[in-house]
């Protein structure tokens, strides 16, 4: 588990706007970069956070991933994510920027290990995905998530940033995108990604 030292919290007063780039880990956001993500998990029961990261400070590929390892007996969590640039000194938190600009962006939960609105039914989950903040229009942000553990047992966990920019001052983001996901993958939504990135998780 690796802990960021300037953890902040979830303010979404940033600006900024991100600019449309080819599909790819890394996307910069007006002169920034997201190089890493991280996932806090504060358990319902006041036992304290679990904080796991996905990091690429150099930008050069090799990231340092933290596998994921959640309680079977604690159950239930909220999950908030947040995106730093670590080229920066000190690090810099864009995740109040990426808020701000929320109807232009959702974070998507798949992979072996989940069941939620972007994976559908899945009977190898070891936990449940809801999401938790919406934006201005009432859609889901993912930002602040509920997550409940399953069942015993391991699989994966793909967080994915998708900008969804207007297109002729018309919103990209709508109603159902999530499901969409889930019945087509992401080539059946509009936008591309900011940053996607895989987590090993076990729940014990």
């Amino acid at each position: 588990m690796k802990t960021i030292t300037r953890v902040m919290p979830l303010v979404l007063l940033f600006t900024g706007a991100c600019k449309d780039v080819e599909e790819h880990d890394h996307h910069d956001h007006d002169h920034e970069v997201i190089t890493t993500v991280e996932l806090i998990f504060s358990a319902s029961d006041g036992s304290g956070d679990l904080v796991y990261v996905w990091a690429d400070p150099e930008d050069d590929g090799d990231p340092v991933i933290d596998d994921i390892v959640l309680s079977s007996a604690t159950a239930d969590y909220q999950l908030s994510v947040h995106f730093w640039n670590e080229l920066e000194d000190p690090a810099e938190e864009i995740t109040g920027e990426i808020g701000d600009e929320a109807e232009e962006h959702q974070v998507f939960f798949t992979g072996t290990g989940v069941e939620g609105p972007a994976t559908g039914t899945n009977p190898d989950a070891v936990m449940t995905h809801a999401y938790a903040d919406t934006d201005g229009e009432g859609l889901p942000v993912g930002l602040l998530n509920d997550v409940t553990t399953l069942q015993v047992g391991t699989g994966q966990l793909e967080v994915t940033l998708r900008h969804l920019p207007f297109e002729n001052d018309e919103p990209v983001k709508a109603e159902g995108m999530a499901e969409d996901v889930a019945s087509g993958g992401f080539g059946a939504i509009g936008g591309d990604n900011d940053i996607q990135v895989t987590f090993n998780i076990e729940v014990e």
